[in-house]
């Protein structure tokens, strides 16, 4: 272990490290720049969910018509489960907060 502590670690000079951090930095912007407008899109949709739950358990939006509609039996699969699982949660928060 001693030995392999005093072993140096060759680097590049620090100018090209400089360089390869930039040239990493400019091929990602795109990447993050995407990330954050997706993150965003992603709250926005939220937002409309809880207000559109909001709405349909105060009353504010008669869903009826489109209840009558729906077919009898749901098909269910494997992700349908759990994104259902999710949507009680958030469900349940959105009650809570239509109460509060």
């Amino acid at each position: 272990m001693e030995r392999i502590g005093d072993m140096g670690i060759p680097l590049p000079p620090v100018e090209e490290q400089e360089r390869v951090v930039a040239c990493i930095e400019s091929k990602t912007a795109s990447f993050e720049s995407a990330i954050s407008r997706l993150e965003r899109e992603i709250d926005l949709l939220r937002e409309y969910r809880t207000r559109l739950v909001a709405d349909v358990v105060t009353g504010k939006l008669d869903v009826r018509e489109a209840a009558s509609r729906l077919p009898d039996e749901a098909i269910v699969d494997e992700n349908t489960e759990a994104d259902a699982l999710d949507d009680e949660v958030d469900l349940e928060a959105a009650d809570e907060e239509v109460e509060a």
